[in-house]
């Protein structure tokens, strides 16, 4: 009877390493644990009994804590999130409210953005995207380095 509790527990092991979910390592454990069972005792009964206990035992008190343990991952912007923080360049004046949408070039793309301060921003600001409401940006405007030089300032 112990061949059918390795068996069983190869089964659920092999299929906890292609769904991994921490649901189904319970049910190899348990299935471990009705082959321990099994050598002390041929009652079928026990053996099961000590199967399902173990392993509905373990699936509720240990899940939730591996699930969450063991699924921390750096979590990496994608797609529109990885966006925030970036810079882009104003291509149309973005006004005082949040109805005065203006244009930012961000990566090649154009896009509407509103000021996150509610503070005019002039065509050729640089901008930092705070956050994207909808199909528009939330910028602020990058404060000018006075140690920088002025492009206009260079013919002088």
């Amino acid at each position: 009877m112990w061949l059918m509790w390795l068996v069983i527990g190869i089964i659920f092991a092999i299929a906890e390493m292609i769904n991994s979910g921490f649901f189904l390592i319970w049910f190899t454990v348990g299935a471990l644990a009705a082959l321990i069972t099994s050598l002390i005792t041929s009652n079928v009964a026990i053996q099961l009994i000590v199967f399902l206990t173990i392993s509905i035992l373990l699936l509720l008190t240990l899940t939730k804590y591996c699930t969450a343990h063991f699924s921390k991952r750096d979590a990496i912007a994608t797609n529109i999130d990885a966006l925030i923080g970036k810079t882009g360049t104003v291509l149309e004046a973005i006004g005082e409210h949040a109805t005065d949408v203006g244009q930012v070039k961000l990566d090649g793309e154009i896009w509407s953005a509103i000021s996150s301060n509610d503070l005019p921003i002039k065509k050729g600001s640089k901008v930092i995207i705070d956050e994207i409401r909808g199909v528009r940006l939330v910028v602020h405007e990058v404060p000018v380095d006075s140690n920088s030089t002025n492009p206009n300032m260079e013919q002088m």
